[in-house]
């Protein structure tokens, strides 16, 4: 059978009905009506590359190597995941045509792919702008980060990706050209900033209630933190005139920023039924195996985090997760999976040889069969902005700080050293129970300390970020070709 994985960067459970969602994305809908939905899915991380990097190799963050994300990742950190062979690679020789389309990630992602984005020149500077951007409110190089931004707004308006119609010519070239192939469509429209149709925000304000801030209240309120960044700086989280939205009832508030976010996730799904469209014209949908999930979710303001993916709660780390295989298959599965689980999934099913992965096949619990050896416990860690580490067992989750708690991005605490929470009783995690359960506090400690000791902790020296001070732009973009950006 052939395969296609759609990753929509950042797109949360509760815009997909499937999952009792806001039913804003009819396409991924009638996949999961074909299909089967995994209820209870979670990422490893809340960064892109190290997320990606889980997804194609099956292995969590510590295992390949990758905690960290864009210009943050370390050289060891790319040396490591350099040795760690992925499922594209595996199936590139095994024969198989690999095509990635959509954002184009560069370095060691491009590996197997026989086609992959090109990474041009303007993307160059687009992802050079971009980690630049994000370095200096780390304080790493604040001399240069207002020259840097200017570069981004003047050459982008933010919106890291190709054209959706050229994703899916793209992919109708590559699907025509080859009889077995596997595809990887990175898709992102749900992740900020929201360049979306106006109109249809409009349609959404008007359909569906929006809790609503103004975001000059919440610029005094996060003066550095992460709405800031991606909807107060020009060009705002949406590359529209925001003059349009000025004199609107909900002005230039949250309600908009939540509605651009509900109409870049039905942007997305329609190009997903493009690529459907292009599947069935050519008569291979009904020999594909097609997953589609989230790399991460999105913070709209649980926890004081603002359009972006910061904390380990359930908004951020939980995910989407759909396959429809060619087919019956069981419709819905309420077991504990992770990302890490797709990889070995499909090289089971392609028969191919095993990955060195830390996840398991998924295959017994689409075909309803046994085999599934169960799951109850989960691990999840963030590096990128602030250190924490989690483990979800059963409906407890603890969620534990590595270091000062403070977030690097947003220079405010997202919350307490030790949190403890009962999904089953409080699905939202609004409140921390850590004191009122200090015997479940203990025990999961002592099953994180057990996990983070088994696991393969080999990255001296990469826990952090390193901090490196820049005297010009062109040692910025001479740090990032170093790490294959270019």
């Amino acid at each position: 059978m052939n395969v296609v994985v759609i990753v929509v960067d950042a797109l949360r459970t509760d815009r997909v009905a499937c999952y009792g969602g806001r039913p804003v994305t009819p396409t991924i809908e009638e996949i999961a009506s074909e299909g089967t939905v995994f209820e209870r899915a979670y990422t490893t991380i809340n960064a892109t590359d190290p997320a990606l990097t889980s997804l194609t190799t099956g292995q969590l963050p510590q295992t390949h190597g990758v905690r960290n994300h864009g210009s943050h990742v370390t050289a060891e950190e790319k040396r490591r995941v350099e040795s760690v062979e992925s499922l594209p690679q595996v199936l590139d020789r095994e024969g198989y045509a690999t095509g990635a389309f959509g954002r184009p990630l560069g370095r060691w992602h491009q590996r197997g792919f026989s086609r992959y984005p090109e990474l041009s020149d303007m993307h160059w500077y687009r992802q050079a702008a971009e980690n630049v951007i994000s370095s200096a409110l780390y304080g790493v190089h604040p001399a240069i980060g207002e020259t840097i931004s200017s570069i981004y707004n003047k050459l982008t308006g933010g919106k890291d990706n190709e054209d959706e119609d050229e994703i899916v010519a793209e992919f109708e070239s590559f699907v025509e050209g080859n009889d077995e192939f596997f595809a990887l469509v990175h898709l992102m429209d749900t992740h900020t900033p929201y360049d979306v149709d106006p109109e249809l925000v409009e349609a959404y304000l008007e359909e569906y209630e929006y809790d609503n801030q103004p975001l000059s209240e919440l610029r005094d309120e996060f003066p550095s933190g992460s709405i800031t960044h991606n909807s107060l700086q020009p060009g705002g989280v949406c590359n529209q005139d925001n003059e349009r939205w000025a004199d609107h009832e909900v002005g230039i508030g949250t309600a908009l920023l939540r509605a651009q976010y509900d109409a870049a996730a039905t942007e997305a799904d329609r190009t997903i039924d493009e690529l459907l469209e292009v599947l069935s014209a050519s008569n291979q949908l009904d020999e594909t195996l097609v997953v589609v999930l989230a790399d991460h979710g999105e913070s709209l303001g649980e926890h004081g985090i603002y359009f972006e993916h910061h904390g380990l709660y359930e908004p951020t780390v939980r995910i989407p997760l759909i396959v429809r295989p060619p087919f019956e298959s069981v419709d819905r599965s309420t077991e504990l999976v992770s990302i890490t689980d797709v990889a070995p999934t499909i090289a089971e099913y392609l028969d191919l040889p095993d990955l060195d992965a830390d996840g398991t096949s998924v295959r017994p619990l689409l075909e309803g069969t046994d085999g599934w050896p169960g799951r109850d416990t989960l691990f999840f860690e963030e590096a990128n902005t602030q250190r924490f580490r989690s483990v979800l067992v059963d409906e407890w989750k603890l969620i534990r700080a590595v270091d000062d708690p403070t977030c690097r991005y947003c220079e405010t605490a997202h919350g307490e050293p030790i949190q403890l929470y009962d999904l089953e009783s409080d699905p939202d995690e609004r409140t921390n129970v850590a004191d009122d359960h200090p015997d479940v506090v203990r025990d999961l400690e002592a099953t994180l300390d057990n996990l983070i000791e088994t696991a393969e902790e080999t990255q001296d020296g990469t826990d952090e970020p390193e901090e490196i001070e820049y005297d010009d732009e062109s040692e910025v973009l001479e740090r990032l070709e170093e790490l294959g950006y270019r």
